[in-house]
């Protein structure tokens, strides 16, 4: 049964993962490698979480058989074989003789029989050999990913080199001060040590160290992120379930999303503008040539096809100064500058078009709320599969949509206070032995004291992926500036999909030791002896620095109080604001301005999306009637009625009058007016003009926030068909 839980786990992380990188990532532009080491690294890092609740429940376990073998009583029956009556499990190997050994080996498998009996094994219980193995295999990789090969990968796919070569070094050179940081702090740590006589550095301590190191810059990172988390999404959960204030952040981050989008197409033209003037500068012959047709290959298609086709002097009249001639420095910086402007401009423009989905949607929401039919009825209807309609009905759609989703979404806000309640209270007194103050302790204790490992496992697996929850929240929802920013819809560019993937390498064991310590399975930080994991004896025990295991790793997490308090007041929010990032304030003009910013513009775009389905609308009816009206001409001829030749067909005896030919160019001919039809085509045109008008005031109704005057009406050609199409009439 372990094999198949933990087979079972293998397989629903790597779906996770699968799904979270399909998200964010786009493997069909990205590096292979680049895809490969990120998945790497996340999927080690959930592995991690969901493994380490098999861990603790297989622990306790055989500490519970422990413990029931050293309380068993023996001594001698008549047969001649140990019995539980006289001595105890520590004392048996001082009273048997050496020819008692096999009586020795038959007592203790007795002994262990009858614990197991007591001992119910959990259901995913792992042996112990298992375990220590696949620790080894996970932490080691995910140190060797987050401080050494994704660091310099990340530098690798921001460098604009035209090598593999010259990326390398470049990276290297920039990571040179990122690692001698880090071996400076390790080599105050070791100089630490060795001023310790008591302390007798050796191998053991020396991995120890390393250990040491690397959790302590995690928990720091932890707990930072991790008192965002507490209390943003407890907060997103109750903000998302108010349809108003989520219309008005929708329209605030519109805004800004237009000046983004703005910016990021200007930067995109400056480039392109440089990439210009040196392909004016360098012609066909030049030595760096070569590395400017690369740049070029990565341009639009559009800017691509006008270099093609120059419209500029001969060769012989560009400027020979050489001076003025770009170096291979400068189309480096042009390659680096082109290929973060390309992608921040589809990064805001696919951000740009999703805003608006959402705005638009929770419009609908607002709208169709008061509806007595309970009838959902969207303003832009989106294709869906058969089984998708049939499943999805209108009425369901609008019970989720207008219904149950506020309701789910403000007892979810209020499952998450819980807990968030219950982590920063044991945050603050998990150090506390007796009584035991920690609320996960209590639970897991409790569920030990009983046997019952099927409780210990669902809540520590609970637990575990709650703290979890909150810190990869944070990563995931935090941007700096424009060097990293995860956006959905496969809009991640490389940089930020590795930098992601260091932080959760660097996160994941440093918050499952301290999870250790919230349960109390961690003895060398709350100081009493217990069952210690797996997982702890690989991560290893921190007294070889008692300021680190005494002081830092107890008295540090405190600080996630002050840090809740922190983002419950809004205090990096005010902050920002004040130095001039706008962030979304309520009590602020400047917010509210950019509100009815955005506001307007969805009113401009939803105008735009009515005008272009009410043309559609009036060019497939248009088509409809030209189609009906030439197979009515058709049935006439075969009836053997003669019909004059037209005035288009005296002027043009050449050329093609089949429908197909009429149908296809149509739209070039010239109006004309009504009285150069018959009777029954007026009619026709008649009853499409009302069906036009009517579907074009349907349409107005769904523009119901839109404050824009009525349109004008159709004009000449929008109103009548073009001329000489019914000559087969």
């Amino acid at each position: 049964m372990a094999a198949v839980v933990l087979g079972l786990n293998l397989v629903l992380v790597f779906i996770l993962t699968l799904f979270l990188l399909h998200q964010y990532g786009n493997w069909r532009t990205q590096h292979p490698i680049v895809t490969t080491a990120v998945f790497v690294s996340w999927y080690f890092s959930f592995l991690i979480i969901f493994i380490l609740p098999m861990d603790v429940s297989s622990t306790l376990y055989q500490s519970c058989v422990t413990e029931q073998t050293e309380k068993e009583p023996v001594d001698y029956n008549e047969t001649g074989v140990v019995n539980s009556s006289s001595l105890g499990w520590e004392n048996v190997s001082s009273h048997l003789a050496h020819d008692d050994l096999e009586r020795n080996e038959t007592w203790r498998l007795h002994a262990i029989r009858r614990a197991l009996t007591n001992c119910e094994a959990p259901w995913s219980y792992v042996p112990r050999e298992v375990l220590p193995v696949l620790w080894r295999m996970l932490y080691w990789t995910s140190q060797f990913l987050t401080w050494l090969l994704l660091p310099i990968m990340q530098s690798y796919a921001m460098a604009g080199e035209f090598s593999v070569l010259g990326k390398l070094l470049t990276s290297l050179k920039r990571n040179a001060i990122y690692y001698g940081t880090y071996l400076l702090i390790f080599g105050l740590l070791l100089i630490y040590v060795a001023a310790k006589p008591e302390l007798k550095l050796d191998w053991s301590k020396l991995v120890t160290l390393v250990i040491t190191a690397s959790n302590t810059w995690g928990l720091f990172l932890l707990i930072l992120l991790l008192g965002y988390g507490l209390v943003e999404i407890p907060r997103a959960c109750w903000r998302a379930s108010n349809l108003s204030y989520q219309l008005a952040y929708t329209q605030f981050k519109l805004a800004k999303s237009w000046s983004e989008k703005a910016e990021a197409e200007e930067e995109v033209d400056d480039v392109l503008q440089e990439i210009r003037k040196a392909s004016d500068r360098l012609d066909t012959k030049h030595s760096l040539r070569k590395f400017l047709d690369l740049i070029i290959s990565k341009c639009p298609e559009d800017f691509r096809q006008k270099l093609a086709n120059p419209t500029r002097a001969s060769n012989g009249a560009r400027s020979s100064d050489s001076s003025t001639m770009p170096t291979e420095r400068a189309l480096v910086q042009i390659h680096k500058k082109l290929i973060s402007a390309i992608h921040r401009q589809f990064r805001t423009s696919t951000t740009w078009f999703v805003l608006l989905d959402e705005g638009f949607e929770l419009e609908d929401c607002i709208r169709n709320k008061s509806n007595a039919d309970k009838t959902f009825r969207p303003t832009f209807p989106v294709p869906r599969g058969k089984l998708y309609a049939a499943v999805c009905t209108p009425k369901i759609e609008w019970i989720w949509k207008c219904l149950l989703r506020q309701w789910i979404l403000m007892a979810l806000s209020i499952v998450f206070i819980v807990f968030s309640a219950m982590v920063v209270w044991s945050e603050c007194t998990f150090f506390v032995k007796d009584p035991v103050l920690s609320v996960f302790a209590e639970f897991v204790q409790l569920a030990s004291r009983h046997n019952e490992y099927f409780n210990v496992e669902v809540a520590s697996f609970f637990s575990v992926t709650f703290l979890a929850f909150c810190t990869y929240y944070t990563v995931f929802k935090i941007r700096f500036f424009n060097y990293y920013h995860l956006a959905p819809r496969h809009q991640t560019d490389e940089n930020s999909l590795i930098f992601c993937g260091t932080m959760l390498c660097r996160l994941t064991s440093p918050m499952c030791l301290n999870f250790l310590g919230l349960i109390h399975m961690d003895s060398h930080v709350i100081k009493i002896k217990t069952a210690e994991t797996a997982f702890t004896r690989i991560m290893g025990h921190m007294d070889v620095l008692p300021i680190i295991s005494d002081g830092f790793n107890v008295y540090f997490p405190m600080l996630i109080l002050v840090l809740c308090l922190a983002t419950y007041f809004r205090l990096g929010t005010r902050i920002l604001n004040f130095l001039g990032f706008q962030q979304f304030m309520g009590d602020d003009n400047m917010a509210v301005d950019l509100i009815n910013e955005g506001r307007d513009l969805m009113q401009r775009e939803r105008r735009r999306r009515l005008r272009a389905e009410e043309t559609k609308s009036r060019r497939d009816q248009l088509m409809e009637l030209v189609n009906n009206t030439s197979n009515f001409g058709r049935i006439a001829s075969s009836n053997g009625t003669q019909r004059p030749a037209s005035r288009w067909s005296q002027r043009n005896p050449s050329r093609d009058t089949t429908p197909g030919f009429r149908y296809k160019n149509f739209q070039n001919e010239e109006p004309t007016v009504i009285s150069d039809f018959p009777s029954s085509s007026r009619n026709a045109t008649e009853e499409t003009d009302s069906a036009v008008g009517s579907s074009i005031a349907e349409s107005r109704d769904r523009n119901y926030q839109s404050t824009a005057p009525a349109e004008a009406p159709a004009s000449s050609f929008m109103r009548y068909p073009p001329r000489n199409i019914f000559d087969d009439v």
